[in-house]
């Protein structure tokens, strides 16, 4: 037996012993979908933009440049859809086994694969809201405005700026997604870490909650992070991959 395929039991075997199972969710789960990641060599976005975009003073200052970066990757956003890895987490809470995603993305594409059940820590790309009125709309209404020469987009309710409903630099985490999350770290039993490197605070902080509390610890990541000295499984096999012989696991166990 592979060790892909001795760590995709071990995961199952886990998973089906957990009562307060939680997933918790980093740009990695997403790059077999074709968003790239922030901090992949070669590859990752901060080697490829400003920090200065995304955080909040750099765009009061000037929203225009972020709209001028973000429309070459808008389309590969709006084309990506979920991977295996997003399709099991949708299936285990669908089978009541897992209790909820904790995710630090903002592409949306857990709810894509049918989560109920999702927590963004860091909002999330497909609203904008207005600066001014506060009223959220469509992003990808806002994105057709700046393709036609609107730049920066504005409110249709106020003439406002619009911002990306998500958390720039700067901004405070939105409060109700970061109470659940936590209330969900302290009452697991087995938390999994997927695609995270754990370095981004204070999201990096929940695995620790969950450890503290009494929970096992599964990461999920192709390069090391602070947590795998912790991990009673660590796998470094691509998301998809594992998550597709995971399934298949489970539906023989099922059949």
């Amino acid at each position: 037996m592979s060790n892909l395929k001795e760590n995709a039991k071990q995961f199952v075997d886990m998973i089906l012993s957990s009562s307060n199972l939680v997933a918790m969710t980093g740009a990695g789960i997403s790059t077999e979908s074709g968003i790239p990641d922030y901090r992949s060599p070669g590859s990752g976005l901060w080697e490829k933009m400003d920090q200065s975009v995304v955080s909040l003073s750099g765009f009061i200052e000037k929203p225009s440049r972020y709209y001028d970066y973000s429309l070459e990757l808008y389309p590969i956003r709006r084309a990506a859809k979920p991977n295996p890895g997003h399709d099991l987490l949708a299936e285990l809470e669908n089978r009541e086994i897992l209790k909820g995603i904790i995710t630090q993305n903002v592409d949306g594409l857990h709810q894509d694969a049918g989560s109920g059940e999702v927590h963004e820590l860091h909002g999330s790309l497909r609203q904008a809201v207005c600066m001014d009125c506060s009223v959220l709309q469509s992003m990808d209404e806002a994105m057709e405005r700046v393709l036609s020469g609107q730049n920066p987009p504005l409110c249709q309710e106020c003439g406002g700026v619009l911002k990306p409903n998500a958390v720039f630099f700067g901004e405070a985490l939105p409060v109700r997604p970061w109470e659940r999350s936590v209330e969900l770290s302290r009452n697991a039993d087995l938390f999994i870490a997927i695609g995270s490197s754990l370095l981004v605070s204070p999201a990096n902080t929940l695995p620790d909650i969950a450890i503290r509390n009494g929970s096992k610890i599964i990461v999920l990541n192709n390069t090391p992070t602070p947590f795998d000295g912790e991990a009673e499984l660590l796998v470094r096999d691509q998301i998809g991959e594992f998550s597709s012989v995971v399934m298949e696991i489970l539906s023989a166990k099922n059949s």
